[in-house]
């Protein structure tokens, strides 16, 4: 028998990527997750100061009577009061910890909550571009009519809003959706050794 035939054999026949060791994969979670907690205190902070900056703006816009603007601002300050809740909801899939289930469901849980974030990503100009957009072209028109100025204004929002909904899709499948690979390569993995 030759050896380092049977040696070069075994090396040819080893998978391309190995698997992941399992405390690796639970760093690399725990870190994504920290991402997202971090992400969603930034854009809570944000929302409420747009709650409060169009807040005012809609009290000024009553007062004065521009019942169209106060209308648009009110469209954005209700936007900025329900998105830090629609964050939490989404991350909330995620588990913090063991807390006594095995290791294949904490797996599952953390795909599907990796999966879940990934969706939010993609379909960011539903939920996250959308409302302020029309809030504030609205509130732009409104206020400033169909001026070079305000469509100058308008496109610039318009780049600046693609820029983020570009970013937000390739977090959406370089972290995410490469995270909920990996999780099923491993979930694969154990259930090949269950089985």
């Amino acid at each position: 028998m030759d050896w380092n035939q049977l040696r070069h054999d075994w090396q040819d026949a080893a998978p391309a990527a190995p698997m992941m060791a399992v405390d690796e994969l639970r760093r690399r979670d725990r870190s994504l997750w920290t991402k997202v907690r971090r992400r969603d205190l930034l854009e809570t902070v944000a929302a409420v100061a747009v709650v409060v900056w169009f807040g005012l703006m809609a009290i000024v816009a009553l007062v004065e009577g521009a019942w169209l603007q106060a209308a648009f601002t009110l469209l954005v300050v209700a936007w900025g009061a329900v998105l830090p809740f629609g964050l939490r909801r989404s991350r909330r899939l995620a588990r913090d910890g063991d807390h006594g289930v095995s290791m294949l469901a904490y797996l599952q849980a953390q795909r599907e909550a990796a999966l879940a974030q990934a969706r939010m990503l993609e379909r960011v100009w539903l939920w996250y571009l959308a409302p302020p957009a029309i809030g504030i072209t609205g509130l732009t028109l409104a206020r400033d009519g169909f001026t070079p100025g305000a469509l100058g204004y308008l496109a610039v929002l318009v780049l600046l809003y693609a820029g983020i909904a570009w970013l937000n899709r390739h977090a959406a499948r370089t972290q995410f959706r490469a995270h909920a690979d990996e999780l099923q390569r491993q979930i694969d993995a154990l259930g090949d050794e269950h089985a």
